[in-house]
C-alpha cells in the first residue's frame, strides 16, 4: 500500500473491465465514505480484486493506494495479497488511513476470495483441473482453521457472519451454477444444495455483486444469454436462503449490462437503476420482490464496455445517484422522481456522495474527480 499516489500515475492503470463504486469500497454498499464522516472516494479502476485508490473529495485528488484485494463488508478491512514462487505474503489494512494493520506469509500460493463481514477471517482459494482447495485463515491467531479439499470448480462467495459455514458456487457446465453450504464446525459439505424456491437449476453469468454492511446479504447480479434477461441472486447467509428476483428486462442483451445495484441504508431494500432501459426496480429483500418500478426515457449514450456497480445514495435513503457510465442520473425514492442526465464527459470508474451528502463526486477513468450539487445536479467547478 502506498500513499499520494501521484496523479499522473493514473494515465499508467488500463481502462477498466469493470467499473466499481459506490463511495465505499466494494463488497459494501449504501453509505459515501467509509466510515461515516470521513471524506475519502474509494474506486477499483480495473474491477473486484484489482488495485484501489482513495480519492480526497477536498482536494479531489487521489491519497491513497491499495494494492489488489477484496475489502470486508463493513468497509473498514482491506486484504491484499503477493505471491513470489510458493509463497503469498497477506496483507491486512485500515480502509481509512491506509495504515498497514499486519502481514501473515503462507506457504503455497493462494488467491484472495472471500473476507469475512467483520475482516477477521479470510478464505483463500487454489485450484487445480477438477479440484478445489480452500483454507479459512484467522489473521488474528495467524493461522487457518480450516481446509477444504473439494472435488470440481468451486468459488467462495461469502463466509457466514457467525463463522460457521461457507457459502460456495459450484460451476456446472453451460454457465449453471448450485449453491452449496459447507459446514465448518463438522467439516462436511452439506449434500443438498441451496436452491432458490422454484428453480431445479440456476443458469446464469454473475456480472457484478455487492454485500451488506452487516454481512447478512450477498447480492448479485447475473444475466442469462439464453433468456436474455437480468435477474439478482439474493443470498440470506443468515438463515441460509438463496431466491432468485427478476428485474425488468426490456430490450438488448448489452442494456441488461447496465444495471447497478445499491442498498439503501436500512439495509432492506435494494434499488436496481438501468439508465439503459430507462427503469429503476426497488426490490424488498425481506419478502423477496419487485415491489415498485420507475420508468424514465432511456439514455442512449456510451457506457463503459463492462459497466457495473455505479451508484451511491445518500444516508437518509432518499436520493439515488446512478450510471450507466458515463451521465449522471438522480432519483427521489420519496417523490418518484428522476432528474439528469448530468453529463461527465468521460467515461466513469466511481460515484459517491460527499460529507453531509451535499456534493455528489465522479471519477472519471482519467483520474479527474468531478463535483456536482446533489441537490441540483449542477456541475461545480
Amino acid at each position: 500500500m502506498r500513499r499520494l499516489l501521484p496523479l499522473f500515475l493514473l494515465a499508467l492503470i488500463p481502462a477498466p473491465s469493470t467499473a466499481l463504486a459506490d463511495g465505499c469500497p466494494l463488497p459494501c454498499s449504501g453509505q459515501s465514505s467509509s466510515p461515516p464522516g470521513s471524506r475519502l472516494l474509494y474506486v477499483q479502476p480495473q474491477g473486484p480484486g484489482g488495485p484501489m485508490l482513495a480519492y480526497d473529495t477536498a482536494s479531489r485528488r487521489p491519497v491513497l493506494e491499495f494494492g489488489p484485494g477484496i475489502a470486508s463488508a463493513d468497509g473498514q478491512v482491506y486484504f491484499s495479497g503477493s505471491r513470489r514462487g510458493q509463497r503469498t505474503r497477506l496483507w491486512r489494512s485500515n480502509v481509512a488511513t491506509g495504515a498497514p494493520a499486519g502481514s501473515r506469509l503462507l506457504r503455497g500460493a493462494w488467491d484472495i476470495e472471500a473476507v469475512s463481514a467483520s475482516g477477521e477471517r479470510v478464505a483463500l482459494v487454489r485450484r487445480r483441473p477438477h479440484r478445489t482447495t480452500v483454507q479459512v485463515f484467522d489473521f488474528r491467531g495467524a493461522r487457518a482453521t480450516h481446509v477444504l479439499r473439494l472435488q470440481g470448480n468451486f468459488e467462495v462467495e461469502a463466509i457466514s457472519p457467525d463463522g460457521e459455514y461457507l457459502f460456495l458456487i459450484q460451476h456446472l457446465a453451460k454457465r449453471r451454477y448450485l449453491v452449496r453450504q459447507y459446514d465448518l464446525l463438522h467439516e462436511r459439505l452439506v449434500a443438498r444444495p441451496l436452491r432458490a424456491p422454484g428453480v431445479k437449476l440456476m443458469a446464469g453469468y454473475a456480472w457484478s455483486g455487492i454485500a451488506s454492511q452487516d454481512g447478512r446479504w450477498l447480492l448479485t447480479l447475473y444475466l442469462s444469454t439464453a433468456r436474455n434477461s437480468a435477474f439478482v441472486h439474493s443470498l440470506d447467509l443468515e438463515r441460509s436462503k438463496p431466491v432468485c428476483i427478476g428485474l425488468p428486462s426490456s430490450g438488448r442483451f448489452e442494456r441488461l449490462k447496465r444495471y447497478s445495484l445499491t442498498l439503501e441504508p436500512g439495509g432492506q431494500t435494494l434499488f436496481a437503476a438501468n439508465p439503459a432501459l430507462g427503469v429503476i426496480a426497488e426490490i424488498d429483500l425481506t419478502g423477496s420482490r419487485v415491489y415498485r418500478t420507475t420508468r424514465f426515457a432511456p439514455s442512449r449514450s456510451g457506457a463503459a464496455p463492462r459497466a457495473a456497480t455505479l451508484s451511491t445514495i445518500s444516508r437518509n435513503g432518499r436520493t439515488l445517484y446512478f450510471s450507466a457510465g458515463r451521465d449522471l442520473w438522480a432519483y427521489d425514492a420519496a417523490y418518484r422522481l428522476v432528474r439528469g442526465p448530468y453529463t461527465t464527459n468521460g467515461m466513469i470508474i466511481g460515484v459517491g456522495y460527499g460529507t453531509k451528502d451535499r456534493r455528489i463526486y465522479a471519477v472519471r477513468a482519467n483520474g479527474r474527480m468531478l463535483a456536482f450539487d446533489a441537490a441540483t445536479g449542477r456541475r461545480m467547478g
